[in-house]
């Protein structure tokens, strides 16, 4: 059983649902320079914290049932307590002895699942541009991206129905944010771009900004690219080149 221990107490912290993988979430602590964020997923079987602790089983759950207020969890303890019974026979020499067993509660306690500190994320929460441009132009991506100042520690950036006969892809790595890696590579038709490391969004969103699409197919097309911050997307642009 693997155990992650955090340093404050669970209410300090926000968990999210990860779009990115199914049994997973990201929980980022409220409290700043401290735990950071982290990607949680099914390796980790418990979550300690410095007054409670959750099972990942748990958190996933609440997660999915998406309730609307909190839950409080009660747990018992109980121990075993004997109440022997002698039934005596006069046909036989010994006495036949039934045991019947009950038990008590010696310890009882509860945890809670404050929903305000999950954060749930809908189609609606994401932010989208839908758009057409001629094949000829240049495509800025991010250009009409609006981005709030976070802590960010893993970047993905997916374009589906990449060609690399026809599609070309350009930034500036003198932007790159500092203290992060990156790597690239093309999958079922769909290029990636995915940087990891803690990045302000200050710096991240100078660097993102610089990124040029350019498509070099004579024949109309349409794309899709997509901006994942911390497992979860928060920005969708359809493009149709016309």
């Amino acid at each position: 059983m693997m155990k992650i221990v955090f340093m404050g107490k669970s209410s300090e912290y926000e968990i999210e649902k990860s779009s990115f993988c199914n049994e997973a979430f990201v929980i980022k602590d409220k409290i700043a320079n401290r735990d950071g964020v982290d990607f949680i997923t099914k390796n980790i079987s418990v979550l300690e914290f410095s007054d409670e602790s959750f099972s990942f089983d748990e958190i996933i759950k609440h997660l999915e049932v998406n309730v609307g207020e909190d839950v409080i969890i009660v747990e018992n303890f109980f121990e075993k307590e004997e109440n022997k019974d002698e039934i005596k026979n006069e046909s036989k020499e010994n006495a036949i002895e039934k045991s019947s067993q009950k038990f008590k509660i010696i310890k009882s306690f509860s945890r809670i699942f404050e929903n305000a500190n999950f954060i749930i994320k809908s189609e609606n929460d994401i932010q989208s541009d839908i758009i057409e441009i001629s094949k000829e132009d240049k495509l800025e991506i991010f250009k009409n991206i609006e981005f709030e100042e976070m802590e960010v520690s893993f970047v993905k950036l997916e374009i589906m129905d990449y060609d690399s006969s026809y599609d070309s892809l350009n930034f500036d790595l003198e932007a790159f944010p500092s203290g992060a890696s990156y790597k690239y590579g093309i999958s079922q038709n769909t290029m990636y771009v995915i940087l990891q490391g803690k990045m302000s969004s200050v710096s991240l969103f100078r660097f993102l900004k610089s990124f040029i699409y350019k498509n070099k197919n004579e024949k109309s097309s349409h794309k899709t690219f997509s901006l994942t911050f911390n497992h979860n997307m928060i920005y969708r642009l359809s493009v149709s080149f016309v």
